[in-house]
């Protein structure tokens, strides 16, 4: 029998590849042979048939199976969309079930590792706590959710482990773009990868050494993990084998730390090490060295062995702080007496703080020469046209685009200043920004060259041409680039911007949920769930196949009227990249991306072009170069128009949506959102265009009697759609309000007021929560396997194909019957039932007004039994696998249809 671990450690099993063409005539024997290796069985290793597949691709070795799952990233069939199946393979000795002691002992090393998890958020926010970040950051959280001082703290120790995470990110980051670089280079020049430089440094470095390597563990596996979760996927647009392999991680090499703390898997440790390491070696040490340094110089101050200008108010307040500069002082003394191999500096250096700080530009003098001197990746020249080309750009163009949007949001300049100067880590979001402006860009020139011939743009950067170097700085092709981004982005921004307001003046500034801090959870949720849902997607999904030949038809239609169409769309069979650039290009297969993006998006792929047939070409008419311009100019001014009708348009569509419930906004204190507007206006306007442009269609070719058919499908869709989102919340928003509300919130003393439309919007808020969480996620708890098995049978087949009378007699009315029977059956008891015992008035209100709460405890109560029968079940269930599970096998179609 074929068993394997059931976590694969993605080693060699090469032969789990695309078969090659010569292997075709392996089909003839007649035999049944593997679809991805095209091999028969072994003795040892059977095929399976694990999907619906027929034919030649129904087999399959499992060992092919799960390298090519591990390859491709799928869980199902790519074919048949069969979710492939894996049975666990216990040991021969294996009990029916756990011994209590071993249950015990798992639950107990469980316990632990949850508290471990306990212990690293507390320190995490004891020493967050000691930083004036955290300090500041408790406070403004003590300030807006107005709670305790301890609570804001570890509020405050949440975000800083969102802090480490996006630190470790950027780390990862930046040591895979390092060893990318360092690959280039060496495959461009032509050297050998080989293990010099960097060795030595004596004993002293021991230690630095082994944080080194213990810091290069853990970014390969928050590598792994982030590949796992397809964040760089995000960021990098080519799957790049170099980029997303497996680092494994071999955390072993933390030695007896790792023996100790045996009961953590390889994730939990890597969080605790991540967390112990940033947190110590970034916060906690520096805060102990402060305070010892500050104790050193507070004692010699009052021995009188300080300075003047020690004494005082020039001591730091912030140990912290002052605990950095001690840091740094410290790595700059031992660099420099590392470097120069000078007794008699270290021994100077040696004597104090002072002393390092005199010697504070010697040092940096020193380091500068030995890293000039040595550095032979990148030098100082190609550093700084890197740094140019890297982040200046997009610097500059996510600045400038700060300054066009300030009226959208209603601040000005000096505060926009203001607020740079506080926070200076918000010129981060600004280069973020520029380049997200790059890359599109980049897609909207690359656009219009594969529509264009080569001849308009001679005067651009090739970076086909074998002399081009990316270190270089082609000052003209860099002017050229801000000014174009510069003066596109006031085209595209600002003026619309401008004659928006210029048409409304209180159409802007936009009005945000973020804002209003009563509701600022809320927001954010809100803005959670907008993310979520991948609008951003959708967005590019409807816009994306409409801008090709929207550009390609203007292209067309304004060069006929200008006479332009033999220079911009004359012969383009030549355009094709010459075979020995397309090889170039394959070895910077990397960098493909990344150098046009580099030289400001305006560079292009199809060759060197002769300069002289261009200035020919506008030699042979004198006035091309005024239709050129004219061009131009139609083209900003279309550009300008389409910008205006697409900032303003959706957002009066969604403010007139919001105008129209504007009667449910009031009674709830809400304002309308303009971000919600918009989406919401772009989805009107999208299914508006759709609607007319179908029934035009249809009526075109006179296929009336299918558009009344799909007419009537929507007449009833909308139907059940009113009954689910009108009836069903409302009953259950009133059973809500009789179990938690009025129990809380109205005195026995005092008549209920019931609000039917604060019902509605209760019992639709939690009706959606239901709907989602028991549709699209694993959670169990909140229904049936009936219901979960209704719900699964809509979404997988469509409410369009299921008939009407299943739908309303299989999930509408069912769950309004179940509601209504909640309420009555109470409501009888409390009212008809309960007055025959001749109890008092008082006794009979309170049954009246708890009867419902009552209800709800016995239902939670329920709801936790089976829970924490669950609970225990399914860790028996791990503690079972862990314990006696040696591996898995694939499971067969048939296997799982018996």
């Amino acid at each position: 029998m074929d068993v394997y671990p059931a976590e694969n450690e993605g080693g060699g099993y090469d032969r789990a590849l695309p078969a090659d063409e010569t292997d075709k005539d392996d089909e003839d024997d007649g035999g049944d042979l593997c679809r991805i290796c095209r091999s028969p069985e072994g003795p040892d290793d059977p095929l399976r048939f694990p999907c619906a597949c027929r034919g030649s691709m129904k087999y399959v070795h499992q060992g092919c199976l799960r390298v090519w799952l591990n390859r491709r990233g799928y869980k199902q069939c790519e074919v048949c969309k069969r979710s492939y199946s894996f049975v666990p393979v216990y040991s021969e000795n294996a009990p029916e079930r756990l011994p209590w002691h071993e249950f015990l002992r798992g639950l107990s090393l469980r316990a632990l590792r949850v508290a471990a998890y306990v212990f690293v958020i507390l320190f995490n926010a004891f020493c967050f706590s000691l930083h004036p970040w955290g300090k500041s950051s408790a406070v403004e959280n003590q300030r807006v959710f107005r709670v305790s001082e301890k609570f804001a703290f570890l509020l405050a120790g949440f975000l800083y482990d969102g802090l480490i995470a996006y630190l470790m990110t950027m780390t990862a980051v930046l040591k895979l773009m390092a060893e990318d670089i360092l690959r280039f280079h060496r495959q461009i020049h032509g050297e050998n990868e080989q293990g010099g430089g960097g060795g030595g440094g004596g004993g002293g470095g021991g230690v630095a050494c082994v944080i080194w390597k213990s810091m290069g563990i853990l970014c390969d596996w928050w590598h792994d993990f982030l590949t796992r979760c397809g964040f760089f996927h995000a960021i990098f647009v080519e799957r790049l084998e170099e980029m997303i392999r497996p680092r494994n991680p071999q955390l072993r090499e933390f030695g007896a730390i790792r023996r100790f703390l045996f009961l953590l898997d390889d994730n939990a440790f890597a969080v605790l090490a991540i967390s112990f390491y940033v947190s110590f070696f970034f916060v906690l040490l520096p805060f102990v060295m402060g305070r010892l340094v500050i104790a050193v110089l507070l004692l010699s101050q009052r021995m009188g062995v300080a300075t003047q200008f020690l004494s005082g108010d020039s001591l730091p307040q912030e140990p912290v702080v002052f605990g950095y500069w001690t840091v740094l002082s410290l790595s700059l003394a031992y660099l420099a007496s590392f470097s120069t191999l000078s007794r008699a500096i270290a021994t100077k250096l040696s004597l104090g703080f002072l002393i390092v700080a005199v010697a504070l530009p010697y040092l940096l003098w020193i380091f500068s020469a030995k890293v000039w001197k040595n550095l032979y990746v990148v030098k100082l020249k190609d550093g700084f046209v890197l740094g140019l080309k890297f982040g200046v750009l997009p610097l500059v163009l996510g600045c400038w685009l700060d300054f066009c949007i300030l009226p959208i949001f209603g601040t000005t300049v000096s505060w926009r200043l203001e607020l740079v100067s506080e926070f200076p880590f918000v010129m981060i979001l600004h280069w973020m920004f520029g380049q997200i402006c790059l890359l599109l860009f980049y897609n909207s020139i690359e656009l219009i060259q594969k529509i264009l011939q080569k001849r308009p743009f001679w005067f651009l950067l090739d970076v086909t041409d074998p002399s081009y170097k990316i270190t270089k700085l082609y000052l003209g092709q860099f002017l050229f680039a801000l000014a174009f981004h510069t003066s596109l982005m006031v085209i595209l921004v600002h003026l619309p911007i401008m004659t928006i307001s210029f048409i409304s003046t209180s159409f802007f500034p936009l009005q945000f949920w973020i804002y209003e801090e009563r509701i600022m959870f809320l927001s954010m949720a809100a803005y959670v769930s907008l993310a979520r849902i991948r609008v951003i997607e959708w967005l590019v999904e409807l816009i994306k196949p409409a801008v090709e030949p929207i550009v390609h038809k203007w292209i067309i239609t304004v060069s006929s009227w200008l006479q332009l169409s033999d220079f911009f769309l004359g012969n383009q069979a030549n355009q094709n990249v010459r075979p020995l650039l397309q090889q170039e290009l394959e070895v910077r297969d990397s960098w493909s991306l990344l150098i046009p993006i580099a030289e400001g998006s305006l560079v292009r792929f199809y060759g060197s072009q002769n300069d002289v047939t261009s200035e020919e070409d506008i030699d042979d008419d004198r006035f091309i170069t005024l239709r050129i311009g004219l061009m131009l100019v139609l083209a900003a001014l279309s550009l300008f128009l389409i910008s205006t009708i697409s900032m303003a348009l959706p957002i009066l569509v969604g403010r007139t949506f919001f105008h129209s419930i504007s009667f449910i906004m009031i009674k709830l204190g809400l304002k309308h959102d303009d971000l919600y507007g918009f989406w919401i206006g772009c989805y009107i306007l999208r299914v508006i265009y759709i609607g007319t442009c179908f029934t035009i269609n249809h009526i075109m070719i006179r296929r009336t009697d299918l558009l009344l058919s799909l007419v009537l499908l929507w007449i009833r869709n909308a139907l059940l759609f009113s009954i689910w989102v009108s009836f069903t919340p409302m009953l259950l928003g009133l059973l809500i309000d009789l179990m938690i509300v009025i129990p809380t919130k109205v005195p026995l003393s005092k008549p209920p007021v019931y609000s039917l439309l604060r019902d509605w919007l209760i019992g639709l808020v939690v009706l959606h929560i239901w709907t989602y969480l028991t549709m699209f996620t694993r959670v169990k708890c909140f229904a049936t396997v009936a219901w979960r098995e209704k719900l699964e049978r809509i979404r997988s087949v469509g409410i369009n194909t299921l008939p009407w009378t299943w739908l309303l007699g299989n999930v509408i009315c069912p769950i309004i019957g179940t509601l209504l029977t909640t309420l009555a059956f109470p409501f009888w008891v409390a009212n008809s039932l309960f007055p025959l015992l001749q109890f008092s008035g008082e006794v009979d209100l309170a049954v009246q007004r708890f009867i419902w709460p009552v209800l709800l405890a016995i239902i939670i109560i329920g709801v936790v039994a089976k829970l924490t029968f669950d609970l225990f079940h399914y860790l028996h269930r791990v503690e079972y696998d862990d314990r006696y599970m040696v591996g898995d096998r694939v499971a067969d179609f048939i296997e799982d249809h018996v």
